[in-house]
């Protein structure tokens, strides 16, 4: 089968698969900014650039939408860009309590060779007053050398078995920093 022939099939197959699905957004911003993902993961270089002005504008417009800041985050995170990654995200948190991109915030800080204590705190209270006690509860007791750790790693164990998700808390913390965040 030529290269064509495996394209084409894949393309078909895709357009069926979208005919056949039925897209749920929570909003047009969220809409456009899968759009423009879909769009950038598809890109070559040129274009790529293109379609991270639009999410950066489509994020100015939306500064308070957390699927376009976690779209336009990421975007800036795989092109290595941390410190505008911080900057949208620090703007994002200043208003609105959503604890991963508050940790994402942290945890890029902390890459660019920022440690910031206050920030995991305020991810814990975030947690804490959700009640929800999670793996972004953990990493950020983990970055602040809490000791509640080890109590809540086997605690998270305990409620849900899943011992192996944790495994990544047997490295170092620049190693972890390293596996988010590699550029």
């Amino acid at each position: 089968m030529t290269i064509q022939k495996i394209i084409g099939a894949a393309l078909l197959f895709m357009g069926m698969a979208n005919a056949c699905a039925e897209e749920v957004y929570a909003d047009i911003p969220t809409k456009q900014a899968s759009e423009l993902v879909t769009k950038y993961t598809l890109a070559d270089t040129k274009e790529k650039k293109v379609v991270q002005d639009k999410l950066n504008c489509l994020s100015k417009h939306n500064p308070n939408n957390n699927n376009v800041i976690r779209a336009y985050s990421s975007i800036l995170i795989s092109e290595g860009d941390y410190s505008e990654a911080v900057s949208l995200l620090n703007r994002y948190n200043a208003k609105n309590n959503d604890s991963s991109l508050k940790l994402q915030e942290c945890m890029l800080k902390e890459r660019t060779g920022e440690h910031d204590t206050l920030c995991y705190k305020h991810v814990i209270s975030l947690v804490e007053g959700k009640g929800i006690k999670d793996t972004d509860y953990l990493m950020a007791l983990f970055f602040t050398d809490d000791k509640r750790f080890t109590k809540e790693k086997e605690g998270y164990i305990a409620r849900t078995g899943f011992e192996r998700d944790l495994d990544i808390f047997n490295k170092s913390k620049s190693e972890v920093l390293q596996i988010f965040y590699p550029n």
